[in-house]
C-alpha cells in the first residue's frame, strides 16, 4: 500500500481565491501558525456566503466530546444565508475518529467544515484520514526548516513590504528561532520601526528582536537550561495565558532535551556550532544547537533522564486525562527540578 502524503497547506492558500470551495477542509501538523492562517484565509473565502452570524460558530473539542454533536451540527441547515462556515478545533482531543467517516462520504451542500488536528498524524492510511484524502480535503501544515523557512520568511516580509535582506533573514530566524507567531511579531515590529522602505541593518534588528524574545519557548529552554526553577513556571504560565498548549510546548521540549543530549555525545568530536547542526541534521539551525549546548543545568545524564520521563508522564497525561495545561505545566517543572 503506497504512503499517504497529504497535500502542503501552503497549495490550498496559494490557490484558495481562485479554487471552489470545498465542502471540508481538513488541516493538520505542528504548524499550528500556518494552520490558523488558513482558516482565517478560509473564513475570509466564505464570509460572502454568510449573512447572519448565527451560520458561524467555531467548536473547541475536548475529551469528552463525540464526532457525532460533530456531525449533527454540519447537517444543520443555515439560519438564512447561502453557507453556513463550521469551524472545529483540536480534532486531536477526539477518541473515535474514525465516526467522521460517514460525515466525509455525504457532507452537507450548504456547510464548509473546516477541521484543524493540532498535531502530526502517525497513520494518514487509517480512518477517517485515508477518505479526507481520497476527496482532497486533506492539507498537512509541516513546520518548515533550513531554506524553506528563509524561503517563507522572505516571501512574507515582502508581502509586508519589510525591507530585509538574505544574511539579516538567517539573522532574524537565529535570534528569534522557528515559531512563525514569533517571526510575525517581528516582521510587524520591522515594519513599524522603519520610516520608509530602508533596509533595516543587522545591529537594528537584533536590538528589535531581542526586546520581544520575552515569554517565547525559546526563553523558556534558556531559562531551564539554567536550572531557574521559578522564572520557567513564570514563562511557561505565560506561553498557555498566549495561546500556546501543553501538547506544542511538550513537543518542543522534547526536541530541546534531544538536542541537548546529542550535543553531549557530539562534543568529542571538537565540532563548531554549524557542523555540528549539520550532524544532527532535519534544517536544526546553528543558534539552537549554540543554546542547547550551553544547557548547563542539563550537562548530566541523570537530570536528562528525569525531564524526557517529566515529559513522557505529561504526555501521557494530555492524552487520557482532562488535566488542565498549567496544573500539568507546574507538574512537569517541579519533576524535572526535584532533587
Amino acid at each position: 500500500m503506497a504512503k499517504i502524503k497529504a497535500p502542503s497547506i501552503y497549495s490550498l492558500i496559494d490557490e484558495l481565491g481562485s479554487s471552489e470551495l470545498k465542502p471540508i477542509y481538513f488541516l493538520f501538523g505542528e504548524d499550528h501558525f500556518t494552520i490558523n492562517a488558513a482558516i482565517k484565509a478560509i473564513e475570509q473565502k466564505v464570509s460572502k456566503f454568510i449573512t447572519s452570524d448565527f451560520d458561524k460558530e467555531t467548536i473547541d473539542i475536548n475529551k469528552k466530546d463525540t464526532p457525532t454533536n460533530l456531525i449533527d451540527l454540519a447537517y444543520t441547515f443555515p439560519f438564512g444565508s447561502e453557507k453556513k462556515l463550521l469551524v472545529v478545533k483540536n480534532f486531536e482531543n477526539y477518541t473515535n475518529k474514525k465516526q467522521l467517516d460517514s460525515y466525509v462520504s455525504d457532507p452537507s451542500d450548504s456547510t464548509i467544515l473546516v477541521i484543524a488536528n493540532y498535531g502530526s498524524i502517525s497513520n494518514l492510511a487509517s480512518d477517517p484520514y485515508k477518505l479526507l484524502d481520497q476527496k482532497k480535503y486533506l492539507f498537512e501544515a509541516r513546520e518548515l526548516k533550513g531554506a524553506e523557512l528563509e524561503n517563507w520568511v522572505k516571501k512574507r516580509s515582502s508581502q509586508l513590504e519589510v525591507n530585509i535582506s538574505q544574511e539579516n533573514i538567517k539573522t532574524l530566524i537565529e535570534i528569534v528561532g522557528e515559531d512563525k507567531s514569533l517571526l510575525e511579531m517581528q516582521f510587524q515590529k520591522i515594519k513599524s520601526f522603519l520610516s520608509d522602505k530602508q533596509e533595516i541593518t543587522t545591529e537594528e534588528l537584533k536590538s528589535l528582536s531581542s526586546a520581544t524574545k520575552e515569554y517565547s519557548i525559546f526563553d523558556l529552554m534558556n531559562s531551564l537550561g539554567k536550572g531557574e526553577k521559578k522564572n520557567s513556571l513564570k514563562v511557561i504560565y505565560n506561553l498557555l495565558d498566549t495561546g500556546k498548549d501543553m501538547v506544542y510546548i511538550v513537543v518542543m521540549l522534547t526536541k530541546y532535551f534531544t538536542v541537548i543530549s546529542q550535543s553531549m555525545e557530539l562534543a568529542a568530536r571538537n565540532l563548531n556550532d554549524f557542523d555540528a547542526a549539520k550532524a544532527i541534521g532535519g534544517g536544526l539551525s546553528p543558534y539552537f544547537y549554540k543554546n542547547c549546548k550551553n544547557a548547563k543545568y542539563f550537562r548530566s545524564e541523570k537530570k536528562l533522564a528525569k525531564a524526557f520521563q517529566s515529559l513522557y508522564n505529561v504526555d501521557l497525561a494530555l492524552k487520557t486525562t482532562s488535566v488542565d495545561g498549567k496544573t500539568l505545566a507546574t507538574v512537569l517543572l517541579t519533576n524535572i527540578f526535584v532533587d
